[in-house]
This record gives structure tokens, C-alpha cells and sequence, in this order.
């Protein structure tokens, strides 16, 4: 099946080369799913062959080849554990064929994906079940009937694990003793890629959360600790200069942005001012800026996310959007979405719409918050519209400013020039500085979308204080999630590149 998104006039090199290239994906992607056959960790695994595949190639594989080298390697399997059941073995064959003729074929179907993008985005919504759409009900319908016909061809020949790795995929954090998830350090997606110096990660905390993850990520795409203890951003801190707008991008929404004055952006931009990495072994942040890059996101290899390098899905730009920043956030805080599902790095690739409501996204370690008569907000809500998201950083003892108000009857003329917090956002504020952390009522200010969202929670904070019962936060247009924090839910953190350099306030 030729998928839409694939390129049709290409010279006589770029498709031999392209072959060649995506023939060793075929063969790597085939390969992870082929070893965990048998094993409990086939489902996961079959998801990262198609995560593998997608971000490297950046289309879609022939379901005929990915077949054909699927077929080869159940026929290794037979001979090395002596499975002499031809007929058995050619349904087993063609079970997993029409396995990923639903991730290949049915998943680009079903939600007209027009990009290899979209496609990756459907699979990470089949793994995670989610159930926002009918066609996601109708996919995940269909791939459980796909996998339970594996499964059970699986179970008539009594295939075993070909692996001697435990089934997790996943690794303890160097020098964490506290952290009990067993595995292999290499989960989707592959290539091959230099991670830079992750060797002498720090010692980790027991502590696991949204907030640690997000110091981690900021100190750790900036290269430096300093960018944690500068001021927030406010309305009084001047547009960065040297940041150029030259278009939009190719979804008639988004900005297009680069560079155009190196000095400029080193010496207004409030985080690239302190940004390091300069020495050995550690990438220099100051010589290559990050700055708000629409629909980009950070390199994803051998499990490792890597903001020095450009997935390539925004502009040549160097920096990442609101989404992959906060997915990075959750990956380096040690979440899980859901219990059960790793948490693999290739989860940076969420949209901002998936933080609306965790229930139909599938995110089940998430719950849309409650607000109590002596809680609200807290720091780690993660608070979603369709276009952008951002995490709740610090929050003051009245973040919403209930204390001066008289009755719930004015809980409906609330604004936010009290509000009290910050949020840590990737957005294109103060002319496209990208990751940063900005005072709240301040930040609001460019965003109706934003407001209408931190309003409305608002509301349900100032009718739970007055009312003296709880209220739910539910909307089909905004959300705050909340992660759950339980341990089934907790996962080992993923690395990311040049981390080390910042060792001193990892946490």
C-alpha cells in the first residue's frame, strides 16, 4: 500500500540509498518484534517496531516486507527450539502479518494519516487505548483481535521467550538503588545516534514527579543549573532579539523561526544568557541556541532523548513545542501514562490535545483534578488546550486568589490578575525564546485559550472553598491533569543526552 505521505519524484540515488536504509529498518524494526515472541513483553515490543520504524524513516514500512522478514525469523525460531508444526507455524506467520496490517494499513486508514507523524501519533493512541475518537474505539477493537490471535497461535506451539533480558524493557537508573524495574536499557526508538555523555548520570532520588522532571529537562536541554534560579519570566522582561519569523509552517497555523543574529540571541535571550555545555564532552548551548521551534521536537534514540539534535518535524530550528517538552517532562520525572506500559522517550511525540482528558487518551496513571475546599492547583498539573499545554510550576498559598473574595457569588466575576503561580511551558514568548518558566497572570495575557482554561479552574477552586464540597474540573475543551503518583505507575526516568553536564542539580 502506498501511503500519501511517501515521496514520488526522487532521483536515482536518493531511492537506492533510500532503499538500502529502509531495508536495515525493516530488518532492526522486525528484528525487536521477532526476539520477544513468546514473551511477555511482545505487545510493547511490537509497538516499538513500528515506533522504530516510523521516527527513523519517517514513513510507513511495505507491510510485505515487514512480513517477509517476520516470516524469515519465525522460521529461525521453529528450527532453534524445534517446533515441527508446519501448519501451525505458516497461521502463526500469518497472524502477525495481519497484526501490523492494522498498524501499517488500517491505522493510516482509519484516521487519514497524512504524515509519518500522524501515523506515529495513532500508534502511541493504540498502545495507550485510547478511546477519543470512534476510530481509535474501532482500531483498538481490532488490534486486540489481532493480538489474541497471535497470542493463542503463540500458546498452540508452545513458543518460548527467545530472550534471556527480563520482559520490562527498562533499566535501573544508574546509582539508584531505590528503583526496583529490572531490564535492558534500550527501548524504542533505535538508530544509531550518539547520546553524548550520559555515562556518570548522578545519583537519583526516590522523589518522582512532573516537577523534577522538568527542572531536569530545562537544566538539561539548557546545559546548565542556572536557568533553574533565574527570575521567571514576567511581562517586564524584554523580547529576546535575533530570533527572525519567516514564514508559517506547513499547517497554516504555526510560525516558522531561526536565527538570524547569534550575538543578538546570546545576549537577550534570559536563558541562552546563562545556557553552558561549553566544556568537554557536553553540547554548547550558547553556539547553538534553543528557541521556540513549532511542532519540533528533540532527537529520540536507544531510548534517550537527545535536545541537541532535531527530529526534523518542525523547522531546521534547534528546539522542541509545548508537547514534546511536556512529554519529556513526564519520560524524565520516572511516569508512566498508563500501569503496565513502559515509559519509553519515543512518548515525546504527543500532541497537546491528549492532556485534555486523561480517561479518553488512555492515560490512566492521569486524572483530570479535582478541586477541594482547601486545595486547587498544584505544582505538576499539567493543564492542556488543543494547541498548546503547559506544566504548573510554583504555586503561592492563594494561587487563585480565593482569600479575597466574599461569597461564591463571586466566583463568577473571578480574573486572573490575582492569580498566584507560574507555569514551565516551550512557547513562542518574548519573541520565541522557547523553554522557559513565566508568572502566570502575566502569561495569560497571550493566551484567551489558556485563560478560558485557568478560569475555569479558577471557578471550581473559588465554588469548592464556598461550598465546602469538592468539584470535578471536567470539559471537552480544556483539562488539568494529574499524575496519580502510585507505585505501578512510577517507572524508571529516561536519560537524556548530555545530562551529566548538569550533574549537580539533576534530581
Amino acid at each position: 500500500m502506498k501511503f500519501i505521505y511517501k515521496s514520488i519524484l526522487l532521483s536515482s540515488i536518493v531511492i537506492t540509498t533510500g532503499c538500502m536504509k529502509g531495508k536495515s529498518s525493516v530488518e532492526g524494526a522486525s528484528q525487536k518484534a521477532a526476539e520477544a515472541i513468546g514473551c511477555d513483553s511482545f505487545k510493547s515490543k511490537v509497538y516499538d517496531s513500528m515506533y522504530d520504524y516510523l521516527d527513523n524513516e519517517q514513513d510507513a514500512p511495505q507491510l510485505s516486507e515487514f512480513s517477509s522478514a517476520l516470516a524469515e525469523k519465525i522460521d529461525a525460531i521453529a528450527l532453534n527450539q524445534k517446533i515441527d508444526n508446519p501448519e501451525a507455524v505458516a497461521t502463526l506467520k500469518q497472524n502477525i502479518s495481519n497484526l501490523y496490517k492494522v498498524l501499517i494499513e488500517k491505522a493510516a486508514e482509519l484516521k487519514q494519516a497524512k504524515t509519518a507523524k500522524e501515523h506515529l501519533q495513532t500508534i502511541i493512541e493504540m498502545e495507550m487505548e485510547d478511546v477519543s475518537t470512534p476510530e481509535n474505539v474501532q482500531l483498538n477493537q481490532v488490534s486486540a483481535k489481532a493480538f489474541a490471535q497471535v497470542d493463542q497461535s503463540v500458546k498452540e506451539l508452545d513458543v518460548q521467550c527467545g530472550t534471556s533480558s527480563p520482559t520490562t524493557g527498562e533499566t535501573e537508573e544508574p546509582g539508584d538503588p531505590t528503583t526496583v524495574d529490572p531490564g535492558t536499557s534500550t527501548g524504542s526508538t533505535g538508530g544509531t545516534t550518539d547520546p553524548g555523555n550520559i555515562s556518570d548520570a548522578p545519583a537519583a532520588v526516590s522523589q518522582k514527579n512532573v516537577i523534577v522532571g522538568s527542572h531536569n529537562v530545562l537544566a538539561t536541554a539548557y546545559q546548565s543549573c542556572a536557568v533553574l534560579e533565574i527570575p521567571e519570566v514576567s511581562a517586564a522582561t524584554p523580547d529576546a532579539q535575533g530570533i527572525e519569523r519567516y514564514g508559517t509552517h506547513e499547517d497554516g497555523i504555526g510560525g516558522k523561526r531561526r536565527v538570524a543574529s547569534l550575538s543578538s540571541v546570546q545576549n537577550t535571550h534570559p536563558y541562552i544568557k546563562v545556557a553552558g555545555g561549553a566544556q568537554a564532552g557536553c553540547f554548547n548551548v550558547r553556539s547553538n541556541p534553543l528557541i521556540y521551534d513549532y511542532g519540533g521536537s528533540a532527537s529520540v534514540a536507544n531510548n534517550i532523548i537527545d535536545f541537541s539534535k532535531n527530529a526534523g518535524s518542525g523547522t531546521s530550528a534547534l528546539g522542541v513545542d509545548c508537547s514534546a517538552y511536556v512529554s519529556a517532562s513526564i519520560a524524565a520525572g520516572g511516569l508512566r501514562y498508563k500501569p503496565g506500559v513502559e515509559n519509553k522517550a519515543v512518548y515525546i511525540r504527543q500532541n497537546s490535545s491528549k492532556f485534555i482528558n486523561a480517561a479518553s487518551s488512555g492515560f490512566t496513571c492521569f486524572s483530570n483534578a479535582t478541586m477541594t475546599p482547601t486545595a486547587s492547583i498544584k505544582p505538576g498539573d499539567i493543564v492542556g488546550v488543543s494547541g498548546h499545554v503547559v506544566i504548573v510550576d510554583k504555586v503561592g498559598a492563594d494561587p487563585f486568589g480565593l482569600k479575597r473574595l466574599k461569597s461564591a457569588s463571586d466566583c463568577n466575576s473571578m480574573t486572573t490578575s490575582y492569580f498566584d503561580f507560574s507555569v514551565s511551558q516551550s512557547s513562542p514568548s518574548k519573541g520565541g525564546i522557547g523553554l522557559n518558566k513565566y508568572i502566570a497572570k502575566d502569561y495569560l495575557r497571550e493566551s484567551s485559550k489558556m485563560t478560558t482554561a485557568f478560569l475555569g479552574f479558577a471557578k471550581a477552586a473559588c465554588q469548592a472553598y464556598f461550598g465546602g464540597k469538592n468539584v470535578a474540573t471536567p470539559s471537552s475543551t480544556y483539562g488539568v491533569l494529574r499524575h496519580k503518583g502510585t507505585a505501578e505507575c512510577l517507572s524508571p526516568r529516561i536519560q537524556m543526552a548530555y545530562q551529566s553536564c548538569v550533574s549537580q542539580c539533576m534530581q
